[in-house]
């Protein structure tokens, strides 16, 4: 599929909350209670400019910026970012050895930090980590509701000075402004280098289809630090919409402000969704006053989607396809796309942007209706791996962005996914893809969640652990039972060798899978299965011996 060639423009973050006359006094962002207006957000801005400039930050420094989501972490990451330098986005539910490797991979000289987790649970840690990170106390700037109260900085400073962008807009627009880390669900996370230009222009030439179903008052329970979460409240801000931001550490909380606020779009990940639609009383208020639920993640099923799609009422649930190196959309879901589409497809491809579908064997392009890698060219695509070498950047010699995702374009246009490259399970020199083994096993109502993972074996080339959620915890697990059904649908050499009932999957900040955790736990589980193997291969050998 390839792009149209309707001009690009330069876009910046500076044209989301820049103040006009038309949106001065829209409450752009609510947090805790607390209105600020779109003038209040821009004065925001050029106020913690300043205090960055007076801090000695200069244009290309590394910040690093972590804390929960706040009115005050928005302010820091755009200001960051008006002054020139590169915005580093930290998990704020990190370890504190993980938090100090991004630190320092990042080459951070500045941390403005607020609320997070590693600190709350000592607070000399933070202390430890900025010395450990070679950050000294005079390059470290606080910016907790207790450090800096914005209300009081505008209402005691009538007069704060415009700060300009540093660079000219064309440069602005295109350089590296903000590293996120990838999420490293399998391997050591990679520090992202992204741009304005690629956000700003998703939300621009994608987003307008949208605006007509948005309603004025929208919730964003996604973190901020990630690429998905940062989207989506500039798109909301990028249309004038009013946008409450939660710090997500309180599921009760966010219960509350559910039903406090009764917005009409919500975007969060499925986990929260599930979590809210499995609350007490939820019968009594589902749908009354939901539009639209966008998604993060993706479902981790068809099943998923219809349960809660019918436990949000007229609540339409919006998904679509990307990755942080595309800034991170690639396909869009709308409100108008069928409910088959919605629940079984990752929508259509972003306007102005070029896919192509590869061969994984043959390394050629083939035809968009055929299975293969997704491979993406355009706007939305970002800088490149900060300190990667080139030859190791996910590029081709035709600067398409290598995604590492299977999928195809349907008949009526809309891409369909099928897997990661890096799933593939091979079993007696046989391709196995985990994702057609995880939809036959969904076919087992009692099953929500899926996950089948391969490992090293002698004998079979790998084996292929299969790790199940229940909607309900069962009095016995019988294991065997699933594996002989199993057998009716699927060659032998599909069959999963166990089966893992778990309580409830790892799941990281973002409500993505923790699939790094998962082998952990299927690793230790593996070597009880094993070990017992062993045994019974050990005492068979002992009978044919005795024979």
């Amino acid at each position: 599929m390839h792009a149209s060639q309707r001009e690009i423009g330069n876009y910046i973050f500076e044209d989301i909350y820049k103040a006009t006359e038309k949106n001065k006094n829209v409450t752009a962002i609510s947090f805790k209670g607390i209105n600020y207006s779109f003038v209040e957000l821009e004065q925001s801005v050029n106020y913690f400019a300043k205090v960055l400039i007076d801090k000695g930050v200069k244009p290309d420094d590394h910040v690093g910026l972590i804390s929960l989501n706040s009115f005050n972490w928005l302010v820091a990451f755009y200001a960051i970012i008006k002054v020139g330098a590169v915005a580093v986005l930290l998990n704020y539910m990190n370890r504190y050895q993980n938090l100090v490797d991004a630190i320092t991979r990042a080459d951070c000289t500045y941390l403005v930090h607020g609320n997070f987790f590693a600190a709350t649970k000592d607070q000399s840690a933070f202390y430890r980590l900025i010395k450990e990170c070679n950050i000294s106390e005079e390059k470290e700037i606080a910016i907790t509701a207790h450090d800096i109260d914005f209300k009081e900085v505008l209402k005691n400073n009538k007069n704060i000075e415009h700060i300009p962008n540093h660079y000219p807009r064309d440069i602005d627009s295109k350089r590296t402004s903000y590293i996120i880390y990838t999420t490293g669900t399998t391997s050591k996370p990679k520090a992202a280098m992204l741009s304005q230009y690629s956000m700003m222009n998703i939300i621009y030439h994608n987003f307008y289809k949208l605006d007509p179903f948005f309603p004025q008052k929208s919730m964003c329970l996604l973190p901020l630090f990630h690429c998905f979460g940062l989207l989506v409240i500039n798109a909301y801000l990028a249309f004038y919409r009013t946008v409450y931001l939660n710090d997500l550490s309180d599921p009760v909380g966010i219960y509350k402000e559910f039903l406090k606020n009764r917005c009409g779009d919500y975007a969060s990940v499925s986990y929260i969704y599930d979590k809210l639609a499995r609350t007490p009383l939820w019968w009594a208020h589902r749908g009354r006053f939901i539009k639209h639920c966008i998604v993060g993640g993706g479902f981790t099923s068809q099943h998923e989607f219809n349960f809660l799609e019918k436990k949000y009422g007229k609540g339409k649930f919006l998904n679509g396809y990307g990755q942080t190196e595309c800034s991170p959309m690639i396909s869009l879901v709308f409100p108008n796309t069928p409910k088959n589409k919605r629940s079984s497809t990752a929508g259509t491809v972003m306007e102005d942007i070029e896919i192509a579908i590869m061969d994984i064997k043959t390394k050629k392009i083939i035809p968009s209706n055929q299975k293969g890698e997704i491979l993406v060219k355009g706007y939305n695509v970002f800088n490149g791996y900060y300190k990667v070498s080139k030859d190791q950047q996910p590029f081709d010699e035709n600067g398409y962005l290598h995604t590492g995702d299977l999928g195809y374009i349907d008949k009526d246009g809309y891409l369909v996914l099928k897997g990661r490259i890096k799933d593939i399970i091979i079993r007696r020199g046989e391709n196995i893809s985990p994702a057609e083994i995880e939809e036959a096993m969904l076919a087992f109502k009692e099953f929500t969640r899926v996950r089948v993972l391969g490992f090293p074996s002698i004998d079979d080339g790998e084996y292929m652990l299969a790790c199940v959620e229940l909607k309900k915890k069962p009095l016995h697990f019988v294991e065997q039972k699933y594996l002989n059904e199993l057998h009716k649908t699927l060659p032998s050499i599909k069959i999963p060798s166990h089966i893992i009932y778990m309580k409830r999957f790892p799941l990281m900040a973002n409500g993505k899978l923790d699939e790094a955790k998962l082998r952990e736990i299927c690793i230790k589980k593996l070597s009880i299965f094993v070990s017992r193997k062993l045994a019974r291969d050990t005492m068979n050998l002992i009978k044919k011996m005795g024979k």
